[in-house]
């Protein structure tokens, strides 16, 4: 399991990058032991706000990411939680995976969006459901 609190930036960024780097990804794993990490909570809403801004950079393979992030910045707990999140290594992260290839950042958006998922507290999972459906982490690959 990757530390990442103790861990330098890049080395998180080239962990995450060659972890999705393969189309037969299932976020499972990693977003289960990442599950009560602080700082893998505040990478989830760093790279939502990344996704969320009109500056993203899309094409078909990660134009879904970029959908459902923006979908995800308009859930009120999720659009309270953005305001505050306040963690610049994580943002840091978040800066790096936007700029690696469209495909993995596709793939990133659904282990992004599992562990999101699965730290939800029932009312906020249901909230996510209503709004995106239970499987919304599940992302085309293009």
């Amino acid at each position: 399991m990757m530390d990442l609190k103790n861990t330098e930036v890049k080395e998180i960024a080239r962990y995450f990058s060659y972890e999705v780097n393969n189309f037969l990804f299932k976020p499972e794993k990693i977003a289960t032991e990442q599950k009560d990490s602080a700082d893998m909570k505040d990478l989830d809403l760093c790279w939502i706000k990344i996704l969320a801004d009109r500056n993203y950079r899309t094409d078909l393979r990660n134009e879904q990411s970029a959908i459902t992030g923006r979908l995800l910045a308009t859930v009120p707990f999720i659009k309270k939680r953005l305001e505050s999140v306040d963690n610049s290594k994580m943002a840091e992260v978040a800066e790096i995976m936007s700029c690696d290839h469209r495909t993995l950042q596709q793939t990133f958006s659904s282990l992004i969006f599992y562990h999101l998922q699965l730290t939800c507290n029932k009312k906020e999972a249901a909230e996510l459901a209503e709004t995106l459906g239970d499987r919304f982490y599940m992302l085309p690959l293009i």
